[in-house]
């Protein structure tokens, strides 16, 4: 029984700490490149016609 649940939390903290990598990567993408398309959408925006 000691053995089957250290096995089950090594497993459960390597699929969480697993998670929370790709969670920081996929973060960090989407925040970068929403700030890059910010950017793009309001220089669009300043080029609109006006009436």
């Amino acid at each position: 029984m000691n053995t089957s649940l250290a096995t089950f939390m090594k497993i459960g903290v390597t699929a969480v700490t697993i998670g929370i990598l790709l969670f920081t990567v996929g973060y960090g993408i989407v925040k970068g490149a929403s700030t890059s398309y910010g950017t793009s959408i309001t220089s669009q925006t300043s080029k609109l016609p006006t009436e």
